[in-house]
């Protein structure tokens, strides 16, 4: 069969346009969806790289941050007895012995008791509503109910507020000496630099002496006054001193001190 000039050009055509089709969809096609791939994938890498880079930024701010939060805590557990210590009689004995070397008193001695873990109990002035009902009755507006709860938010959110735990470790400490350096004593633990609380204190002689000698008519030097002991003779070999033995508890309060955050890793990396 011979072609005419026009069918050849017409075959020509149809063969250009079947080449152009199969090249569409045997390789074009397939190239075009794999790029609308990649260009949704790009935008998620750019959302991800956005997300990234603005979590970057605020590194320093959040290094800051917990920077404070330690130098914070650090000054708060700086005023307990740390728990590597609390339990080491030596150490306490050395404080109290310096106690009482300052105060002029003798140390006899200082005996370790039970340690326990125990909440912080919070003070605060606790609020009886005992106008409630009256005030619900007058209350047709709420400005009753408000006001009520705006005067007593301090104390209600105190009241909410979880209580934290802390080691105490109770020791028994023994002197002995006169009323004036007891007193001192008592003064140095009070002013001791870590969380210390007094529970008791017990004297085997409240008067130092005072009402004996007055009973039987004996001279002795006040004990107020007085920064050494003094044992004068009553007769038929009784001695009466303006000293005496004083039995004090102590609670000592400990922490875990917290470990300083390595912030420098999160920021190099």
């Amino acid at each position: 069969m011979k072609l005419n000039y026009r069918d050849k050009i017409i075959a020509a055509i149809l063969i250009a346009i079947t080449i152009f089709l199969v090249g569409y969809f045997a390789l074009i096609k397939p190239k075009y969806k794999d790029i609308q791939t990649h260009q949704k994938n790009l935008k998620e890498v750019q959302k991800t790289e956005a997300e990234i880079k603005a979590q970057i930024a605020e590194i320093p701010d959040l290094k800051n941050s917990i920077l404070k939060l330690y130098e914070d805590t650090s000054v708060i557990t700086a005023n307990f007895v740390p728990i590597a210590d609390v339990q080491d009689q030596v150490y306490i004995d050395k404080y109290m012995q310096k106690f009482a070397d300052e105060a002029k008193v003798k140390l006899l001695s200082v005996e370790l008791k039970e340690a326990k873990l125990t909440p912080i109990e919070y003070y605060y002035n606790a609020v009886a509503d005992n106008f409630g009902d009256m005030r619900k009755a007058a209350d047709v507006d709420g400005s009753l109910s408000k006001a009520y709860s705006e005067k007593v938010a301090e104390s209600t959110a105190v009241s909410q507020r979880a209580k934290e735990s802390v080691m105490q470790t109770q020791y028994a400490i023994s002197i002995h000496g006169t009323q004036k350096c007891v007193w001192a004593y008592l003064a140095a633990l009070e002013k001791f630099d870590k969380t210390l609380t007094v529970n008791t204190v017990t004297m085997t002689d409240g008067s130092f002496g005072k009402n004996e000698a007055e009973a039987l008519n004996v001279s002795l030097p006040d004990s107020k006054d007085a920064d050494e002991e003094t044992i004068v003779e009553a007769g038929e070999g009784k001695k009466i001193s303006n000293a005496t033995d004083v039995k004090i508890i102590v609670t000592l309060f400990s922490v875990y001190e917290m470990a300083k955050p390595n912030v420098e890793d999160v920021s190099s990396n």
